[in-house]
């Protein structure tokens, strides 16, 4: 960690001869000079701040160190006139480190500046419109559809609400369903949905593929099947693919049902088998 970071230290440049002194430790005269040691705070040997200065005088004759506190009178005298007069500044480079600090973060900011500009003046990037055509279609999931505007819908709700048991509220699940070609799409709300087990809720989709099961007419149909719950998609079934954890479903499954061919038409006309008198299912 010292590597990291730590303290460093250097002689300031103005040097003082402390003359008429005697050195306390040899008793010589004039052989004592002093000057200032600074420190400064560095992160990767880099000076970040400068921290604390110390006063100290070297005896040139016995090398014996004095710090401030060990000067004598006339040491501080000799010592703080000359100070006075040509003071020893801290060099710039002992805070570079701020200095660097603070022209990344402008040139951070800066760069931020420049990027939300370009990226106001570039064409925003088209979305795809499929995602746009199925929330205009989730918007139109009803809990009371007609037999006369979405026979696909109204047959499956009957069949839901005669399959399913009281844990949800039958009357507010909504339905929607569309025709694209030989592609089907359905698509059920259920707000209360949280209260089925995430590991159990792939079961609706089963009861709606039953429910299309009773009709030839969707045999060999490519199905789409999404589930929404309160807050987002939990469960999405496509020809080739499904997304059932019953948390949360990825959407896009269901774009592909938007494809062309585009010719949109009325749910298609129900025909019940001969031999289904009744619906059958256990969950």
């Amino acid at each position: 960690m010292l590597f990291l970071f730590g303290t460093g230290k250097s002689v300031l440049k103005n040097q003082y001869p402390l003359q008429g002194c005697t050195c306390p430790n040899c008793h010589q005269t004039n052989t004592m000079t002093a000057g200032t040691i600074a420190r400064y705070f560095h992160f990767f040997f880099v000076p970040v701040f400068p921290t604390s200065k110390d006063n100290m005088a070297v005896c040139n004759h016995c090398n014996a160190k004095f710090s401030f506190n060990q000067f004598t009178d006339g040491m501080k005298n000799s010592f703080e006139s000359q100070h006075n007069l040509n003071p020893n500044s801290r060099p710039v480079w002992h805070g570079c480190g701020c200095f660097i600090i603070l022209i990344a973060i402008l040139g951070f900011i800066g760069l931020l500046i420049v990027g939300w500009f370009k990226s106001k003046d570039e064409p925003e990037k088209p979305k795809d419109k499929r995602e746009a055509y199925l929330k205009a279609d989730m918007e139109k999931l009803t809990n009371d559809p007609k037999m006369e505007t979405d026979s696909t819908s109204f047959h499956i709700k009957n069949y839901m609400n005669d399959i399913l048991e009281n844990e949800l509220d039958k009357r507010k699940i909504k339905y929607f369903s569309r025709i694209n070609g030989n592609k089907l799409l359905i698509i059920l709300d259920i707000d209360d949905i949280k209260k089925i087990k995430a590991s159990e809720r792939y079961y609706i989709l089963n009861f709606v593929q039953s429910a299309l099961d009773e009709h030839d007419g969707y045999k060999d149909m490519e199905k789409y099947i999404g589930v929404d719950g309160q807050w987002n998609l939990v469960l999405a079934m496509a020809p080739h693919y499904m997304d059932i954890d019953g948390k949360f479903a990825d959407e896009k499954i269901l774009y592909p049902f938007y494809d062309t061919p585009k010719n949109y038409s009325e749910p298609i006309e129900l025909k019940v088998k001969a031999n289904d008198t009744h619906r059958k299912g256990e969950k």
